[in-house]
């Protein structure tokens, strides 16, 4: 699966968060049209954002302990108390990676191997199934 045309999508709080890319991943790649939480214009504050996609994930989808491709992956960002970032789980020469874009990471979107998050800052909450 080629990722290219996602990564280095510059952030922009009103039009391109993680949950845009969320969205436009499972549209473009997946065919499923995810509407997520949230109202425009954005940004919410990240405790807003953190607090819509805590209430809002059981209902878009359901928890699994083995990803696989098109898997949401619910993420802390340094310092937040809940899980208010989404990336999407691609396992990629045979290791696990997520791809995402948050307003703190310089160049945009990104593709992180799974084991380099915690350097980030970034702790995962876990990996949802979309509905």
């Amino acid at each position: 699966m080629n990722l290219d045309r996602f990564i280095g999508l510059p952030y922009c709080p009103r039009r391109m968060d993680c949950a845009d890319l969320a969205m436009l991943v499972q549209r473009e790649l997946f065919g499923k049209a995810v509407l997520l939480p949230g109202k425009r214009p954005r940004p919410l504050t990240p405790q807003e954002q953190d607090a819509a996609i805590h209430e809002f994930r059981d209902e878009l989808g359901y928890r699994v302990e083995q990803p696989q491709d098109g898997d949401a992956v619910l993420m802390r960002e340094p310092g937040a108390e809940r899980a208010g970032h989404i990336g999407t789980f691609f396992f990629i020469n045979y290791a696990p990676h997520v791809l995402h874009t948050a307003s703190w990471m310089q160049g945009g979107s990104t593709l992180h191997r799974l084991q380099d998050l915690s350097g980030l800052g970034l702790t995962i909450e876990g990996y949802y199934r979309w509905k």
